[in-house]
């Protein structure tokens, strides 16, 4: 299947994986045990039900997001993804919603952070894009704004709340990634778990 339009990608989730860094710290800071599973979600949620667990999970996240996101990985399967999308002259936009400083905690910027992470990396020279192609808002609004705005065809996400929402743009197909069950989406929500079956989906 040939399709030569613009796609958007998430960064947080999507992207870059935290699992492992959110894991480490939490563990260090004696807010889980070695029981909780080594995904973000787990942890968020056994955070949140301590006292004061909002706040706390808040600032575990100013942390990795900031102090400690060099020590974020590489989702698998992205970097094929982008190559193929590099050879077949495909468009790719990175658009996240992403606040400038953390709520609670440390003021890092974390824009400079994540375009740091994707430097180090060699994302710009390696995929092909361009500085401009970087594209980090502080309200979920300017993303969707965005998204329109770079005329994207389809957009990957680790949200449905993003795809769902009602200001998404109309036109730009919604691919949902991630390890969700897939049942009960909306009919215009396309879903797959792994990157190497998005990949199959653009270009076999």
């Amino acid at each position: 299947m040939k399709i030569d339009k613009n796609i958007g990608i998430d960064f947080d989730n999507t992207i870059v994986t935290y699992d492992d860094v959110f894991y480490k710290y939490a563990f260090e800071l004696r807010l889980i045990s070695r029981k909780v599973e080594k995904n973000k979600k787990a942890i968020r949620d056994a955070i949140r039900g301590l006292p004061g667990g909002n706040d706390k999970w808040t600032e575990l996240q100013g942390m990795v997001y900031g102090a400690y996101m060099e020590e974020a990985g590489l989702v698998q399967g992205v970097g094929s993804f982008l190559e193929a999308c590099k050879k077949n002259h495909f468009k790719v936009f990175i658009i996240s919603h992403k606040t400038i400083y953390p709520a609670i905690g440390p003021r890092i910027n974390l824009q400079k952070t994540a375009k740091k992470w994707l430097e180090n990396r060699d994302f710009l020279s390696k995929f092909d894009l361009a500085d401009s192609d970087i594209i980090f808002k502080e309200t979920l609004q300017g993303k969707l704004d965005q998204i329109a705005q770079k005329k994207c065809a389809y957009f990957i996400d680790d949200l449905i709340e993003v795809l769902g929402h009602p200001d998404f743009p109309k036109d730009v197909k919604k691919i949902l990634y991630g390890q969700q069950e897939n049942k009960g989406f909306p009919a215009d929500i396309i879903h797959f778990k792994y990157w190497d079956e998005i990949e199959k989906y653009f270009f076999e």
